[in-house]
């Protein structure tokens, strides 16, 4: 992708300037950041619209829009960070504690749904002419409207438009970045890897070997308020590789567990079939 937002040196002294706020009284600093927050984001929704009305713009089919976008909310995940290590409220610990717990459920969930139906599936006759089987279970979150993001009581406190900036971010995610999970279940399947219903989790490739009990708690999450929290693997997932800030998530309120199925029978013109399995 070529780079459309601002240069590597623009953004490294945007970071330095933010950065030298540190020597400011820790109230005065907090209200530079609410303050550098909220000119962030009047800047990203002059590029994206309102996205809480129909009329919003189709940005993300920018490349050069999408690139500064994605920039901005860098900047902004930076800021809330910040903010949140100062804060960091016993509210915000419990509802911490609360979502990583249902995460972790939801992940439990989608793993066992998953191993489930794969092996319903296996012990189903199989067509000679399936080339292809895949049973594909992932979590996500779920953005269809404002009701999927939460108001807490210290909304205040960092000034963010947390709804606005949460769909605008899940767009960029979905549209942008290839609509990947948070954790996803996929095992491999060809007609002659000789997977039974029978075999273990393991055997199948569909048990959940990221969540064994180390806490993945690394980046922003490692606060020490939040040390006695096992972080799992979704969690982390969240926050370190789809750029949503500590307090965007403990604001996500809707999440979607799914799992998909899909067999497909590829052949040529002449009914040649192509096996293109037996060359993995």
């Amino acid at each position: 992708m070529k780079h459309y937002g601002d240069s590597y040196e623009q953004q490294m002294k945007w970071f330095e300037i933010i950065d030298a706020l540190e020597t400011l009284p820790e109230e005065e600093r907090i209200e530079r950041y609410r303050a550098e927050v909220q000119k962030v984001e009047k800047s990203i929704l002059r590029l994206t619209g309102d996205p809480l009305k129909l009329s919003s713009r189709r940005w993300e089919k920018s490349e050069r829009t999408a690139e500064k976008v994605e920039d901005l909310l860098g900047r902004r995940y930076y800021l809330l960070s910040k903010m949140f290590e100062i804060h960091c409220s016993e509210a915000e610990v419990k509802r911490m504690e609360s979502v990583n717990a249902h995460l972790y459920e939801l992940t439990c969930d989608m793993f066992s749904r998953t191993g489930r139906m794969y092996r319903n599936i296996l012990d189903l006759p199989m067509d000679p002419k399936d080339d292809d089987l895949t049973v594909e279970g992932t979590l996500k979150y779920w953005r269809d409207s404002a009701q999927d993001v939460i108001h807490l009581e210290d909304d205040g406190f960092y000034g963010s438009d947390f709804t606005r900036m949460i769909l605008i971010n899940d767009t960029l995610q979905r549209d942008v970045k290839g609509d990947l999970g948070i954790i996803s279940c996929l095992p491999f399947w060809n007609p002659g890897c000789g997977h039974k219903s029978s075999m273990s989790d393991a055997e199948l490739d569909i048990d959940n070997h990221l969540d064994d009990g180390t806490t993945w708690a690394e980046s922003w999450l490692r606060h020490p308020k939040l040390d006695h929290i096992c972080m799992c693997y979704a969690t982390h997932a969240v926050v370190t590789h789809q750029d949503y800030p500590i307090p965007d998530l403990l604001r996500m309120n809707t999440f979607e567990v799914k799992v998909d199925v899909t067999v497909q029978q590829i052949s040529e013109q002449d009914g040649t079939r192509l096996f293109w399995w037996k060359d993995c």
